[in-house]
């Protein structure tokens, strides 16, 4: 649990609040499918140091999270 809280926190400082995952309630679901779905999203956050990139993208990578999510199994 230690590494998805801290895998999440990476993630929250580098995209911003705007698109952060923070709301995001994923207490109810399988925490390995949980922690698969943040490191995707991480992964797509990630090319925030590229030229061009746009809140649009960060706002899909937040979309995709959150699809993710809603299709791991309840705990």
């Amino acid at each position: 649990m230690k590494f998805f809280t801290l895998v999440v926190l990476v993630v929250l400082i580098l995209s911003g609040c705007a698109y952060s995952i923070q709301d995001i309630d994923v207490s109810k679901v399988e925490s390995n499918c949980a922690r698969q779905c943040t490191m995707s999203y991480s992964s797509c956050v990630s090319g925030g140091n590229q030229v061009g990139f746009k809140t649009e993208t960060l706002r899909a990578c937040k979309e995709g999270y959150e699809a993710c999510i809603k299709t791991c199994p309840a705990r």
